[in-house]
């Protein structure tokens, strides 16, 4: 059976007609109509001029929770989604990713100074006033208990340096929020600043910082999955291990690491229409000089496998936003299930790791270039000008000889071709 990746972009799409993954609808979404309508872009963001595509493909090969999805990616490095599919297919036969999920809510901050130290002029008004707090609170976005969420927690922080906060836990429902929690934030901040005399109101907004929406995946692989043609299984894991923690001790090898994390990480986040900067801007975050990286990898000697776990803040959303606009977007869920929040948390951490595996593996056996390189001779030849029927002949020109890889190269191979063809 011809496998996934060997097949060209129509029978692809022709296969997932055939296995009702997609509709006819999706199908003039995917080839007959823009991915974005100039009507929907020009209302998105000011001062639209056109659209910037990504290319959109699927990981294959995924097992999350004892569920086989294909994984949207929107990304355009070339060998992202082959490396989240290959690890995937090799996760997948050792029972796959199991993920657990913890979704609280999203902390807002509403900031005065002025305080003198040691005050208690703030905390003791939120503690006389808390029910009035959940009220306006409430009031300033009546439909969010309606859909499962609200403010769940109230408190106050002080600082050294004149700063006092009342911090507001908000559960967003099935939203990323950021707009829900900034209105619910500013109404009291309005209620407090207006009874609170001698403190100034600085600023009322939701933290970036997403210690309540944690998710950890774990994946178990077999030694007998992961050798190559010079090495066995178990030296193979024993190799990423030991890199995976380097990866803890170095923090120039940490940045690379944590990038080949958020290479399956990002791409899912949008296809999904998420928030990119919001899911970066948490999960960095969240590192530190005694935490370097999301994902741990150690060996179980016992079961002769690998062991990689990821930990890691993604505020994300199912519902709202550009994933109730962007068509492209609503497809991308449609292909994952239709997942709530918590399923797509999982499912986006369980790309980040096994694209951790992927690149681990590669990096500590044949090295990085190898897999990455035969995806790139395919961009150098379409940046030379080759067309379709040309394509694979400067691939394997530039193949023969990888040293000498280069724009130049493939144009001289493309010119080479042509002449050769009149």
């Amino acid at each position: 059976m011809t496998k996934f990746y060997e097949l060209s972009t129509s029978e692809r799409l022709a296969q997932l007609r055939s296995e009702d993954a997609i509709d006819d609808d999706d199908l003039r979404v995917l080839v007959d109509e823009p991915a974005l309508p100039t009507a929907v872009a020009a209302n998105m963001v000011e001062n639209q001029i056109g659209n910037f595509p990504v290319p959109l493909g699927l990981a294959d090969h995924f097992l999350i929770d004892g569920e086989a999805l294909r994984v949207p990616m929107a990304v355009e490095e070339p060998s992202v989604i082959a490396a989240a599919s290959n690890a995937a297919h090799r996760i997948a036969r050792t029972g796959g990713l199991h993920t657990s999920v913890h979704r609280d809510g999203t902390t807002a901050q509403i900031v005065f100074t002025g305080v003198s130290l040691n005050s208690e002029v703030l905390p003791t008004f939120v503690h006389e006033h808390e029910a009035e707090i959940r009220k306006v609170a409430h009031d300033a976005h009546p439909s969010l208990e309606t859909h499962g969420g609200g403010l769940r927690k109230v408190s106050v922080s002080v600082s050294d340096e004149g700063f006092e906060e009342i911090d507001l836990l908000i559960d967003p429902g099935e939203a990323m929020g950021a707009n829900v929690v900034n209105t619910i934030a500013e109404a009291v901040a309005k209620y407090c600043a207006e009874r609170l005399d001698g403190l100034d109101l600085l600023m009322a907004i939701l933290s970036n910082n997403a210690e309540n929406q944690r998710v950890q995946s774990q994946a178990r692989i077999d030694f007998d999955n992961l050798p190559t043609r010079d090495m066995d299984g178990e030296q193979v894991a024993r190799r990423i291990v030991a890199a995976a923690h380097f990866a803890e001790i170095s923090p120039l090898r940490a940045a690379t690491h944590n990038k080949g994390i958020m290479n399956g990480i990002n791409a899912v986040v949008l296809a999904t229409g998420n928030d990119t900067r919001n899911i970066n801007a948490a999960a960095y975050a969240d590192l530190s000089e005694q935490r370097r990286t999301w994902t741990k990898w150690t060996i179980d000697e016992e079961r002769r496998q690998l062991v990689g776990r990821i930990d890691i803040p993604l505020p994300l959303g199912s519902v709202g936003g550009a994933m109730s606009t962007l068509p492209m977007a609503k497809f991308s869920l449609k292909l994952l299930h239709h997942p709530d929040a918590k399923r797509l948390m999982g499912i986006i951490a369980s790309v980040g790791l096994a694209s951790n595996l992927s690149a681990m593996r590669a990096l500590v056996t044949r090295g990085i270039q190898k897999g990455h390189m035969n995806l790139q001779f395919k961009s150098l030849a379409m940046s030379a000008g080759a067309k379709p029927d040309e394509l694979e002949q400067v691939v394997a020109g530039l193949r023969a000889d990888p040293a000498e890889a280069s724009l130049g190269t493939a144009v001289s191979l493309l010119n080479q071709i042509r002449n050769t063809s009149k």
